[in-house]
């Protein structure tokens, strides 16, 4: 949700929500009527719904027994922990695999299990393979247990009875119409679930596995009670895997990850406290500055750490991470983290910048309804990441294929990574050109393959064949909904405040979106290097407000100091040396051509009324020789019509003063442009001119009414 809006995405706002039940909700709870709308949009009539929605009362854990095969996963993992047999863990390399891995092995070796783990390095490909089925049934494993994969590995488990090993599957990916011969498949997506809920995490079926154990091993059967005993000693971990996993933060997930956010804050688990330390600033940790625990901090903070383990080196590193009692050795593998995820942000902008040269020289792959992309010797680790960036950038599905180490042969087997949009469902995708791929899995808006160099052409084909029918005629228009419409004098701590209590965030319970307009820019400066932006905004009678713009730079942005502008953006408490103050992080900013035209037409005939900041829309000489030479340059390279925009943006003014900087061109006789909408035209005068600023009888007036 972080990205900067595009400017081809729509906006819109959430229809009015109903007059009387706001009122209801903000009388009963005491809260204010931006929060009561808030509510109220998001399905609370009543006060008495509301507050059941805040305190998370109408949504329980439900029976683990539900879940298809649960007892015989149960029975057969009971039974290997009785009889002391040889029980191996198979997870998957991302955060969400890492916590599934973690929970599991804390919780039998509790039990006393002969257990250890396995967590393949991202070149191995995702998933069970037939070659590590061997090596493990070949070091004594008699019972194999899949974490957040399994699903799909038909031979796997074939091969591993063959060799008189059993499995448990535990998943959450989608269900081909064939399922693997295992001792039993726990997935909530199975056709024939029962289970009132097929959101879970990896790491969340894991959890309901850990939750039936603990019943039938150690609760006489009492599911409550297991479920809170379980829920005391691995809900952090959970949380984690969950909010890491982008899952829909509705029905278990959300008092699972309600209930995770104050166990990770209280510090208890040894490597949980060392990951968050070590990814504080060094300011925030001379001063002990405890971060503040949200979804939020968790999905962009500790995450992509985590993450960093599989993508860059050994995710076991994380697993024993979150498995270690040692402070000590929690501190370093947390150090150890944060270096890889360094080395990460590297390899990403590389990398995706490789991938943006190559789509603007060959223009039929930017024609292409999905964007497939292959390089030789993409670090494995940070393709996903890239198409991330590219399907944000090209609003097209895209796959990022990596052929490392190969020699162009044929037969050189190459990894890819998928990230879609609405209205492609990229694992159905991947079925429709299974006969051009080695393997295949994923979600419906993330997904990864292999397949041979030989195929990457019929797999282009094949995939953009198969888009072409499917989202022909359903590509919506993109827009993005704000929840609300908020005044800038609405927008306060109070507010940033109560809307912590939403948390936690994700789909099916957003982050607060919020949209402004008409508040007009007094400073845009860069911070982080330049890196970021950092915006002081204000409506005409209003004091100002930080908007903070993060991965923009103050060039990058389509406005300047001075310009009326429309927000789009979170609301977040900022605290800094004990001062606690609302600040907008921004997720989009436009002009608002209506009123910068007002105030244009007030300014310029004078009648608009004094007020603070009205000084910088006069132009000052520096401002109108700057843009003189703009144009004059433009008119000389053969460029007649100039868009507003750009010639504030190359003079470093702000459009309002460009017009009136251009209407005193007018009055003096140079140039003389023609201004229509949001371009005008200009011409050099037939001779060389020489005036005097001071005679324009409008830079008079604003110089004497405003100055």
């Amino acid at each position: 949700m972080r990205g900067f809006v595009k400017d081809n995405i729509k906006w819109t706002v959430m229809p009015e929500a109903d007059s009387a039940s706001v009122s209801d909700v903000c009388c009963g709870l005491g809260v204010s009527p931006a929060m009561g709308r808030l509510l109220c949009r998001r399905g609370c009539r009543t006060a008495d719904e509301a507050r059941a929605f805040l305190r998370m009362e109408n949504t329980s854990f439900h029976d683990p027994f539900l879940l298809p095969d649960m007892d015989c996963a149960v029975e057969r993992i009971g039974r290997a922990v009785s009889e002391r047999e040889k029980i191996l863990i198979f997870g998957d390399y991302d955060a969400d695999g890492v916590t599934s891995v973690s929970v599991l092995y804390l919780y039998l070796s509790e039990l006393g299990a002969d257990v250890d783990f396995y967590v393949p390095k991202r070149s191995e490909g995702y998933g069970m393979t037939v070659d590590a089925v061997k090596k493990l049934a070949g070091d004594g494993a008699r019972l194999i247990i899949t974490v957040d994969c399994g699903t799909t590995a038909v031979e796997e488990v074939k091969t591993a009875r063959q060799l008189g090993v059993d499995v448990v599957v535990t998943d959450h990916h989608k269900c081909t119409t064939e399922l693997p011969d295992a001792a039993a498949v726990v997935n909530p997506k199975r056709e024939d679930s029962g289970y009132p809920f097929s959101g879970l995490a990896g790491v969340g079926v894991v959890y309901k596995l850990v939750c039936a154990l603990e019943a039938k091993l150690r609760c006489g059967g009492d599911t409550e009670k297991a479920t809170l005993s379980v829920s005391g000693r691995y809900i952090d971990l959970v949380a984690i895997g969950t909010v890491t996993d982008v899952m829909p933060m509705t029905d278990e997930n959300r008092v699972i990850v309600g209930f995770g956010l104050s166990r990770i804050a209280d510090m208890s688990r040894p490597g949980v406290a060392a990951l968050i330390e070590a990814s504080m600033s060094d300011g925030a940790r001379e001063l002990k500055k405890r971060p503040r625990v949200t979804s939020g901090y968790i999905g962009f903070t500790l995450g992509p750490r985590i993450n960093a383990a599989g993508r860059m080196s050994d995710a076991s590193l994380a697993v024993r991470l979150f498995t270690t009692d040692n402070r000590e050795a929690a501190a370093a593998l947390a150090r150890e983290l944060c270096c890889l995820n360094l080395e990460r942000q590297r390899l990403e902008a590389k990398t995706t910048a490789e991938a943006c040269a190559m789509i603007s020289e060959s223009p039929d792959i930017s024609q292409d309804p999905v964007i497939v992309l292959a390089g030789d010797d993409w670090h494995h680790g940070v393709i996903g990441i890239v198409a991330s960036h590219i399907t944000e950038k090209y609003s097209k599905p895209s796959i990022i294929i990596t052929f490392e180490g190969g020699g162009g042969g044929k037969h050189d087997v190459g990894k890819g990574s998928g990230r879609s949009v609405s209205g492609l469902d990229l694992a159905r995708a991947f079925g429709a050109c299974s006969e051009h791929l080695l393997k295949f899995g994923g979600h419906e808006l993330a997904g990864g393959i292999s397949l041979e160099r030989g195929q990457l052409d019929g797999f282009r084909r094949a995939v953009n064949e198969y888009a072409r029918g499917i989202m022909e005629n359903c590509a919506p228009e993109p827009e993005i909904t704000a929840d609300d419409l908020l005044l800038t004098d609405e927008i306060t701590l109070g507010l940033a405040d109560e809307l912590l209590k939403l948390e936690p965030f994700g789909e099916g319970n957003g982050e607060p979106l919020f949209m402004t307009e008409g508040v007009r820019i007094i400073s845009a400066v860069g911070v982080g290097e330049d890196k970021h932006t950092r915006l002081t905004v204000c409506a005409d009678d209003g004091d100002g407000l930080c908007a903070m713009c993060f991965s923009v730079t103050a060039k990058e942005l389509s406005a300047s100091a001075g310009d009326i502008v429309d927000l789009l953006y979170n609301l977040d408490v900022n605290e800094f040396r004990g001062t606690r103050s609302v600040r907008l992080l921004v997720r989009g900013l436009r002009i608002n051509a209506e009123r910068e035209a007002e105030l244009y037409d007030s300014l310029r005939s004078g009648k608009a009324v004094r007020k603070a900041g009205y000084e910088a829309f006069v132009p000052t000489r520096q401002d109108m020789a700057c843009l003189y030479r703009t144009v004059v340059e433009r008119i000389r390279t053969g460029e007649k019509r100039h868009t507003l925009g750009d010639a504030a943006a190359a003079a470093g003014i702000c459009r309002i003063k460009v017009r009136l900087a251009l209407d005193i061109f007018s009055e003096l006789g140079i140039l003389v442009p023609r201004l229509d909408g949001e371009t005008f035209e200009a011409a050099l005068p037939p001779e060389k001119m020489h005036v005097n600023l001071d005679d324009s009888e409008l830079l008079t007036m604003l110089r004497k009414k405003y100055l």
